[in-house]
């Protein structure tokens, strides 16, 4: 299956449970293949799959937020948590981008976190999804014009911080 890989980090992220993401992939996937009369000759096959992921994943959350909920207190806990991260997602796009910034050194990790959320998401699509603009922009519903803002303002964000630690190191400008 196409992207089966890129579709199943992606719900890793979202999910934070390897048995809930697989479920999230399966789903995403039997999703796809019946909706694929709706599919756009021409359109990027990996935007549209993660799309249908990350709606899956808050429809699927907003069902377990409509149970009566009949649990500990630590369970109510955990509850609230998901019924704001799903808040949070709905509101900012993709969450819980940890699966990605494994890839980095610690200091790379460090100038990724000080970046704005919406910064970091618009750039981990572009630079490690290699999604394009507009294909950003459908997953994260915003404006084209808005994904190109971020990536730019990420992109000088990180290269001033890397050129000041490369200083540091001896490297580069002095």
């Amino acid at each position: 299956m196409p992207y089966l890989d890129d579709v199943f980090r992606f719900s890793l992220g979202l999910t934070r449970n390897r048995a809930q993401a697989e479920d999230l992939v399966q789903d995403t996937y039997m999703k796809a293949f019946k909706a694929f009369p709706t599919f756009r000759s021409g359109s990027n096959a990996k935007s549209w799959l993660f799309r249908i992921c990350k709606n899956h994943f808050i429809d699927r959350y907003r069902v377990k937020a409509r149970r009566p909920v009949h649990q500990s207190l630590a369970a109510d806990v955990a509850t609230a948590d998901a019924r704001h991260s799903v808040q949070v997602f709905e509101r900012d796009g993709i969450e819980n981008e940890e699966t990605f910034l494994d890839l980095f050194g610690d200091e790379v990790n460090r100038f990724l976190r000080e970046l704005p959320e919406d910064f970091r998401r618009a750039l981990l699509l572009c630079d490690l999804e290699g999604l394009r603009y507009d294909e950003i922009a459908e997953v994260l519903d915003i404006p084209v014009g808005t994904v190109r803002s971020r990536i730019s303002r990420a992109r000088a964000f990180l290269r001033e911080r890397l050129e000041s630690y490369a200083t540091e190191l001896g490297y580069g400008k002095g």
